[in-house]
């Protein structure tokens, strides 16, 4: 055979397996075409049906699928499978904080009792739980309940020798007093042993609260504790008003007794600085001059 004919012939068969190979690929991408239209484009991903309190265990009734596009759902949410029912297996977990209606469902918004002692798994990483003291009139007569945010207001009495106070003249003793803001914008774990509100929204009475903090905190409401009586303010909820911008252990203003009792005011004689006479302004500098025995003083620029 002729060079000129074998030539040809590998032409041929080159030719023929490229468009084999071609048509392997086209008919590949048309199968993948036609299942990705068999699909369908929305998936139901599990979410929370009802809001659900920090700390309670979810049933049945807490959980719902809702239909998500499916270029939307990431690999962390909770999808169901064909024949599947991904919802019972989370019903008994519990909640890491309050879930609201329609967020989805996932690992990082709940856990397992068993696998760890419930209230450190509502604590979120680097945190600690402190409890301290409460009384009815301390916890807004107990209608503070586990999720709420609270600021920790701490009141001091000291005694301090005053000038003027005792009648027959000479000093006195005097008890003062003070209240401070020491935390601001903590997390209630539990009230007692109660980690969940109540559904009907009923106060909880109880002698204990349990607050989240950061390491430094816990020191800061320890010393607290010692120096005096510590109060709960109720904070608004996080959508009705900004919190207020604080450093984990930062100390905010205080309020002395002095402010708030004008009868306290006159008895040591304090006025408010609204009250107070204008200091006078400071003249100008001036030396003195002798000359000659004549002593004269002269005025210099600051």
């Amino acid at each position: 055979m002729r060079p000129i004919a074998i030539i040809v012939v590998v032409a041929a068969l080159a030719a023929g397996g490229t468009a084999m190979l071609a048509k392997s690929w086209l008919d590949r991408q048309e199968a993948r075409r036609a299942k990705a239209a068999d699909e369908p484009a929305v998936v139901e991903i599990l979410v929370i049906g009802r809001d659900v309190p920090s700390g309670a265990t979810l049933a049945a009734d807490d959980l719902r699928y809702e239909s998500w596009p499916k270029t939307a759902v990431a690999p962390r949410l909770v999808v169901r499978r064909p024949g599947e029912d991904s919802k019972a297996a989370f019903v008994g977990m519990i909640a890491r904080r309050p879930l609201v209606e329609g967020e989805p469902v996932s690992a990082a918004t709940t856990f397992r009792p068993e696998a760890s002692g419930v209230l450190a798994g509502l604590l979120a990483p680097g945190m600690r739980a402190v409890s301290i003291a409460i009384t009815n009139p301390s916890a807004v007569s107990g209608f503070i309940t586990p999720g709420d945010r609270v600021d920790v207001v701490l009141a001091t009495d000291i005694k301090k020798a005053e000038e003027g106070v005792n009648t027959e003249g000479g000093s006195g003793l005097l008890l003062r007093y003070g209240a401070e803001t020491v935390l601001a914008d903590l997390r209630v774990l539990a009230i007692d042993q109660q980690i969940t509100r109540g559904r009907d929204g009923a106060p909880i009475q109880g002698k204990t609260a349990t607050l989240e903090v950061t390491p430094k905190q816990a020191e800061i409401l320890t010393v607290a504790g010692m120096m005096g009586s510590l109060q709960l303010s109720l904070r608004p909820q996080r959508g009705d008003a900004p919190a207020v911008a604080a450093a984990p252990g930062e100390t905010l203003d205080f309020t002395a007794d002095l402010e708030a009792g004008k009868v306290l005011q006159a008895v040591v004689g304090f006025k408010p600085k609204a009250e107070r006479a204008p200091a006078a302004a400071p003249g100008p500098k001036g030396v003195r001059v002798n000359r000659a025995g004549l002593v004269s003083s002269e005025g210099v620029g600051r």
